[in-house]
């Protein structure tokens, strides 16, 4: 049987990752836990983890001051584990459907 630490080590996320991809996405835990991990099998995946921490970031910093210096310490973190700079704004892929839509 896994435990929460094995499937957390299996998706290459910390549970405060997670639990701000639940919160952004509006997701359950087990299934914030399932679209990280997925995510970090794409090209982009490290930049679409780290923009979540940073708009949750951004929105508590609003919002809710007292917890904005733990996310920021959670997003530098971030930024440290997944440090993949690929901008999916930038891929081909986008760029291409992009055009069709013109």
């Amino acid at each position: 049987m896994l435990t929460m630490d094995d499937c957390l080590g299996l998706a290459n996320l910390e549970a405060e990752e997670v639990a701000q991809i639940a919160a952004h996405e509006h997701l359950p835990f087990m299934t914030a836990l399932e679209k990280g991990a997925s995510l970090l099998h794409e090209p982009w995946g490290d930049a679409a983890v780290r923009q979540m921490v940073w708009d949750n970031l951004c929105s508590a910093d609003r919002r809710r001051p007292a917890e904005a210096a733990s996310l920021m310490t959670l997003y530098n973190d971030t930024c440290t584990r997944h440090p993949n700079p690929f901008d999916r704004r930038c891929s081909p892929a986008r760029a291409a459907g992009s055009q069709r839509r013109h």
